[in-house]
């Protein structure tokens, strides 16, 4: 696949409308439509529906959209980096970060960084943890702040200083938000609204013991935005870490920490032996110091 073609089928893909596609390229029409049948034929696969109003894109069509988006942010970062990193040093960061205390450490760095360093931009992506190692271990981002129960043998990182306790979000008329903690055993009757990652899933039953067969889980979550407004609208409760909250607080709910106290330390991760570009590189010597 050629990066121009990539382009053109992202450029059709946003547009929905190849007429519309090709005044954005600057390339005629019969030209565009001949490339997408190029890349269909390449793929083995059609990428596009298409009807009188327009174009669709097919499942397949999303899967590589996806991928050929990263794989032209790519190129274009390291054209950048190439073309720019000789002189004063510029070029982009990027950086995959989780819901967790541990932000509050990266961007003390990052602020440190820019100081040193003001021409260079960082690109955030916001995820969580399954998201940022995928990203990471393809290239697609240079740092990942994670929780630190990931497997790190092939990662380089440094254990950021803030740690993360686990605990219970609930609604302010809740009979649980005027305590300073909570057993998990306590909340196992609640309709309750757990963490989608498999790792934290895990722990979580094994904290309610015994009763982990009877829970009544009523929602899953990746970030915790959406979990919060189930909160609210009073679905559960939501078991979460209050980095997380400090991202996406409510006023209308309280955290309480669990107890016996359950905490997490943040990591911020490179991959080893990545050839990282020179602002990267740079950052990368900043926060190992």
């Amino acid at each position: 696949m050629k990066l121009h073609v990539l382009r053109y089928f992202i450029a059709v893909a946003r547009e929905r409308s190849i007429t519309r596609a090709a005044e954005v390229l600057h390339v005629t029409q019969p030209t565009l439509s001949r490339q997408l049948r190029d890349l269909e034929r390449e793929v083995g696969c059609a990428l596009f529906s298409r009807d009188g109003h327009g174009v669709e894109l097919t499942d397949d069509g999303w899967f590589l959209f996806h991928r050929a988006q990263e794989i032209v942010d790519l190129a274009d970062r390291t054209e950048h980096e190439l073309t720019h990193g000789r002189a004063e040093l510029t070029g982009t960061v990027s950086l995959g970060c989780t819901e967790c205390q541990g932000f509050h450490a990266l961007a003390d760095l990052m602020r440190a960084f820019l100081v040193e360093h003001p021409q260079v931009r960082f690109d955030l992506h916001t995820g969580y943890t399954d998201t940022m190692e995928a990203e990471l271990a393809s290239g697609v981002i240079d740092f990942a702040l994670l929780i630190a129960n990931v497997s790190t043998a092939s990662l380089g990182y440094v254990t950021l200083p803030q740690a993360d306790r686990w605990g219970m979000l609930v609604r302010r008329d809740s009979p649980y938000a005027g305590r300073t903690s909570v057993r998990a055993a306590e909340v196992a009757g609640e309709p309750l609204i757990l963490p989608r990652r498999a790792k934290a899933m895990n722990n979580i039953t094994a904290w309610f013991g015994d009763a982990a067969p009877e829970l009544r889980v009523v929602a899953t979550y990746s970030l915790l935005s959406n979990a919060v407004l189930l909160v609210e609208h009073g679905l559960g409760v939501a078991v979460c870490m209050d980095g997380a909250i400090g991202v996406r607080g409510s006023e209308q709910c309280v955290f309480v920490p669990l107890a016996p106290a359950r905490t997490q330390q943040s990591i911020l991760a490179w991959r080893r032996g990545r050839v990282l570009g020179p602002a990267a590189e740079a950052f990368r010597a900043l926060v190992s110091s």
